[in-house]
């Protein structure tokens, strides 16, 4: 009876390692360089129906800043937040549609962006603010 006990311990144990959504297993997707015009970096982000960013890092340099957040699922609406600057925020948009927020790029360092909607779901990604040239 302890051995079988013992067994079903480890058998219950193995099984909470993965008992992850598969979706929060999923990676997370390339990454990109803002591009400059008229003096403003741009970025576009896209956001679907497996909960990820993509490109889920985005590099930019100190000062202006557009984020383009594009909805491209069929279902759950998303937003875009850096997660220490809270004013840093594309309001939730719906299927198919794009919105966009501008702001001030913080200084360099390592910055955590999130879907508030689906952060349980591991919709999160990494705003890297380069030195200035």
């Amino acid at each position: 009876m302890a051995v079988l006990a013992g067994v079903f311990a480890a058998a219950t144990a193995s099984g909470c390692t993965n008992s992850q959504p598969a979706v929060n297993r999923e990676p997370h997707p390339g990454s990109v360089t803002a591009s400059v015009t008229n003096g403003v970096q741009r970025v576009r982000i896209q956001a679907g129906n497996d909960y990820r960013f993509h490109p889920s890092t985005v590099t930019v340099r100190p000062g202006k800043v557009q984020i383009v957040l594009v909805n491209t699922g069929s279902g759950a609406p998303h937003d875009w937040q850096l997660t220490r600057y809270p004013r840093d925020y594309v309001p939730q948009i719906g299927a198919h549609q794009t919105s966009n927020a501008t702001f001030t790029a913080p200084g360099p360092g390592r910055y955590q962006f999130v879907c508030t909607i689906h952060v349980r779901q591991g919709q999160i990604g990494t705003l890297v603010v380069a030195p200035a040239p």
